[in-house]
């Protein structure tokens, strides 16, 4: 949609809904969001527009097909730079201009680059949470594998736990045999201080995080 065509597709949508002239079409194609959003937080329009470009710079060395847009917010200016990967969904945060190479290379395996993960965004609630955790763990110990979240049980309203399977592990037999079929893992719920924004450094607000309290193999 052109913005010349935004006002006429907002009374479309509130008098009619979704019709066909504006339906919006399913995204094709391999595409990277980076929010580069300098008005919403200076830090997305510093750390987001070096991503954005060094991405190109790569992306275009590599002969690759995906497409790397500036975005406009993609929620948590804390994390920038943020990016999601589509068609996947995946989203990342404090993905550094200098880890481009490591995350393409990452990508181009078909493995999720656990350090800067924050989850996929077609999960909801407290299964990205612990999607995100489990494949950082899996990323840190160099498990190549492909964990997949069996079931989320909310304990109390400050823990909950999840059951992670492991499959389709392309690694090597002794590594292979390291990694369990099933694992439980026990997250606590934290709360912290950090800057409200780079605007208001000097202005502390309260934030609450999951953290990984324990592990175990079931």
């Amino acid at each position: 949609m052109l913005p010349s065509q935004l006002p006429a597709g907002v009374d479309s949508y509130f008098r009619d809904g979704i019709t066909t002239a504006f339906a919006p079409d399913a995204i094709g194609g391999e595409q990277f969001f980076i929010c580069s959003h300098g008005r919403h937080d200076k830090s997305c329009a510093k750390f987001g527009q070096e991503l954005a470009d060094k991405m190109r710079y790569h992306v275009s060395r590599q002969k690759s097909a995906v497409e790397v847009w500036d975005s406009s917010h993609l929620g948590g200016h804390r994390f920038a730079a943020t990016m999601i990967d589509f068609p996947t969904g995946r989203a990342y945060g404090h993905l550094s201009a200098d880890e481009v190479p490591n995350y393409l290379a990452s990508r181009k395996a078909a493995q999720v680059y656990g350090t800067a993960y924050r989850g996929s965004v077609f999960l909801s609630g407290l299964e990205q949470v612990a999607e995100a955790h489990v494949q950082h763990f899996c990323f840190m110990r160099k498990w190549s594998c492909r964990p997949q979240i069996r079931k989320v049980e909310k304990l109390t309203e400050e823990t909950f736990r999840c059951f992670a399977v492991f499959r389709n592990a392309e690694s090597s037999v002794d590594l292979q045999a390291l990694i369990p079929d099933e694992m439980a893992f026990t997250f606590k719920l934290k709360g912290f201080e950090s800057p409200s924004g780079c605007d208001a450094l000097e202005e502390p607000l309260l934030r609450n995080c999951w953290e990984l309290e324990s592990s175990e193999s079931v």
